[in-house]
C-alpha cells in the first residue's frame, strides 16, 4: 500500500488562540465586537448611563426621598423647593416621593410585559421556522388571529375589569405582554428559515443531535440579537402603553401610583402648579428616550453588515 503523500511544503498552518495573543493579536469573540461597537456608540452609551441612574432612583426611592410616596405633609401645593425636590400636591403628597413610586411601578409593568413577550414571541417563531409545514401554518394563522384584535378595546375591558383592585398592575401586565409578542415571532420565525438550512446545522444533525438541541443551542444563539433589541423596545412600547391606560383612567389602582397617572393627576392643574404635570412627564420622556436609543445602539452593534456604527 502506497505511503500517504506528505502535507504540501510551504503553507503555514493555522495560528492558536495562544499564538495570536503571543503575536499581539487577540481573538476576539462575536460578543465582544458586538460590546466595542455599542461603547462607541456615544448616543446609546449615555443614554444607557442616565437609564441606569433613572432606574437605580426609582427602585431606591425609599432611601433617596425625604418622605414616603403616601405620607402627607404640612405643605400644601407648594413649588419645587430644597424641601421637596418637584414640589407637593393639594393635599401634602411629596412629588418627588411619588414620581420615584410611579416609575418603579411603571418600569415593573414595562419589564414583565418584554419578559412574557419576547418569551413566548421567541417560542412561536421558533417553532414555526424550524419545523414549516403544518406547525408553521397553524402557528402563524395564530399569529395573524392576535393581529387582527383590537388591542386597545381590549386593554380597556381589562383594566375596566380590575379597575380599583389591589395588585391590577399584573393583570394590565399580562394584557399587554397578550397583544406584544406577534412581531417578535414573526422576526425570529424569518431567522430560524434562513439558518435552518446552514451547514452547521446539518452537521449537528448528521452528529446525532436532536430538534431541541439544535434549537437551543444552535439556532437560539444565533438569533439572540434581534431577541434582545426586540425586548429593549418592548420595554418603552409598554411604558408608553401603560400610561396611555393610566391617563384614561384604568391604570395602576390607588393608592398605588405610576407615571401616567401622575400625568393625567397633574395635567387638571397644569397652569398653576406646572410641576405636578411637568416633572413625572419628564421622568416619564427621559426613560422612554433613553430606552430607544439604546435599542437603536444595540442594533447598530448587532447588525453583522454594520460598517460604521453612528454615533
Amino acid at each position: 500500500m502506497a505511503d500517504l503523500a506528505p502535507p504540501p511544503v510551504g503553507l503555514p498552518e493555522p495560528a492558536t488562540s495562544d499564538q495570536l495573543v503571543e503575536f499581539g493579536v487577540e481573538a476576539t469573540s462575536q460578543w465582544r465586537r458586538v460590546l466595542r461597537r455599542f461603547l462607541r456608540h456615544r448616543l446609546a452609551l449615555a443614554s444607557l448611563i442616565v437609564l441606569l441612574v433613572l432606574v437605580v432612583a426609582s427602585f431606591m426611592g425609599g432611601t433617596l426621598a425625604r418622605y414616603r410616596y403616601d405620607d402627607l405633609t404640612a405643605d400644601f401645593s407648594t413649588g419645587p423647593s430644597l424641601r421637596h425636590w418637584f414640589g407637593t400636591d393639594t393635599i401634602g403628597h411629596d412629588t418627588f416621593a411619588q414620581v420615584l413610586r410611579g416609575a418603579r411601578r411603571s418600569l415593573l409593568v414595562a419589564f414583565l410585559v418584554a419578559a412574557l413577550s419576547t418569551s413566548f414571541g421567541a417560542l412561536i417563531g421558533a417553532l414555526a421556522g424550524y419545523y414549516r409545514g403544518i406547525i408553521d401554518l397553524i402557528l402563524m394563522r395564530f399569529t395573524d388571529l392576535f393581529l387582527t384584535i383590537p388591542t386597545l378595546a381590549v386593554l380597556l375591558v381589562v383594566a375596566a375589569r380590575y379597575r380599583g383592585q389591589s395588585g391590577n398592575w399584573l393583570a394590565i401586565s399580562f394584557v399587554i405582554a397578550a397583544f406584544a409578542w406577534m412581531p417578535l415571532a414573526r422576526v425570529v420565525r424569518g431567522i430560524f428559515l434562513s439558518l435552518r438550512e446552514r451547514e452547521f446545522v446539518e452537521a449537528a444533525r448528521a452528529l446525532g443531535a436532536n430538534d431541541r438541541r439544535i434549537i437551543l443551542r444552535h439556532l437560539l444563539p444565533n438569533s439572540l440579537g434581534p431577541i434582545i433589541v426586540n425586548a429593549t423596545l418592548l420595554v418603552g412600547t409598554a411604558i408608553v402603553i401603560e400610561t396611555a391606560l393610566s391617563f384614561l383612567g384604568f391604570g395602576i389602582a390607588p393608592p398605588d401610583t405610576s407615571l401616567g397617572r401622575l400625568v393625567a393627576e397633574g395635567a387638571v392643574a397644569s397652569r398653576t402648579r406646572w410641576w405636578l404635570f411637568y416633572m413625572p412627564g419628564l421622568y416619564l420622556v427621559l426613560i422612554s428616550l433613553c430606552i430607544n436609543f439604546v435599542g437603536d445602539g444595540l442594533r447598530d452593534a448587532i447588525d453583522p453588515q454594520q460598517k460604521r456604527v453612528r454615533a
